[in-house]
């Protein structure tokens, strides 16, 4: 069996394809199978993946209908036979040493999860003009429990992101039945991550990079402000309260309601405002569960809640 299941969704991809494939295929750690779920795609991504599954037998293709990131990823989630549990995105790429560094920490650790940076790269990134500083031999700080991680996480910036399941490296005994929400996109990802973190004892966290992050213009966070930017707010944060009720002692809640609400605010009341469009639609939106636990803008400083009050009264 190998000891990695790497497991990469691709949809329309192609573009970018070869190089995150390449990228996997010439790491410095070699026992792994890097499983690569096709979700639908028209373009070229089929050729790409048949070709490097013919060259090397640790790819492993899957071909399906287009039925969603989570659904794809949540396939190769149970062809996985690796213990250790990586994911990577069709357009991001593996630093050199990735898989050797998070392996290394994850096992001399006794962890169940291990996390690195992502480095941003802007979408014309080349893997053969790729310049990183990564080691295999990082600083890294241990976290014997879930809640002081998350705290800490969520103030080392913005290429750590707790949410970013790509960083990452997991023991398949904590994801266990656990998958990701096929109802859900994007808000997939913090999903899985808030139901994973309960499971874990030991956790690891090193400041090298571990992924190369492309901003691509398909990313939602770099999309036209439309419906889709904010569409997902509301049946997240559904699926949050949940969550938390379930898993979490209410201590962790205020904190975690006022780290995440501010990013609530900032995806719809402050990007239609920013924007100059849609404020009806996102009023609209966030009005059912305004005022409610699955909203609570109670944990926004009183400015922010105010301005908050004033969008959902005036629009």
């Amino acid at each position: 069996m190998p000891k990695v299941s790497v497991i990469i969704a691709n949809y329309n991809n192609a573009k970018y394809l070869s190089d995150c494939l390449r990228s996997v295929a010439t790491q410095s750690f070699t026992d792994f199978e890097c499983i690569v779920v096709d979700d639908g795609s028209t373009d070229n991504s089929a050729r790409i993946i048949r070709k490097f599954s013919r060259n090397d037998k640790r790819f492993i293709p899957v071909f399906q209908k287009n039925v969603g990131t989570s659904a794809a990823r949540n396939r190769g989630l149970d062809m996985a036979r690796g213990e250790y549990i990586a994911f990577l995105d069709s357009d991001d790429c593996f630093c050199p040493d990735a898989l050797l560094m998070m392996y290394n920490l994850i096992t001399q650790n006794n962890a169940d999860m291990v996390g690195g940076g992502g480095a941003m790269v802007m979408e014309d990134f080349s893997l053969s003009n790729a310049k990183t500083q990564n080691f295999v031999n990082p600083p890294f700080k241990v976290y014997p429990n879930t809640i002081p991680a998350l705290k800490h996480i969520a103030t080392l910036g913005n290429i750590y992101r707790f949410v970013w399941v790509w960083r990452r490296m997991f023991r398949r005994s904590v994801i266990g039945n656990i998958r990701f929400d096929t109802n859900l996109y994007p808000g997939e990802d913090t999903c899985f991550i808030l139901e994973i973190f309960p499971h874990a004892q030991r956790l690891v966290e090193t400041p090298a990079m571990v992924v190369f992050h492309r901003m691509s213009s398909t990313a939602i966070s770099a999309a036209t402000f439309n419906q889709k930017s904010f569409s997902y707010i509301a049946p997240t944060m559904q699926r949050i309260r949940i969550i938390m009720d379930n898993l979490y002692p209410a201590s962790f809640h205020k904190w975690f309601y006022k780290y995440y609400m501010d990013l609530v605010m900032e995806e719809t009341v402050c990007r239609a405002m920013k924007f100059g469009r849609l404020h009806h639609q996102v009023a609209d939106h966030l009005r059912p569960i305004y005022g409610t636990r699955i909203l609570p803008t109670k944990y926004l400083p009183w400015l922010k809640r105010l301005i908050f009050w004033l969008f959902i009264k005036v629009y």
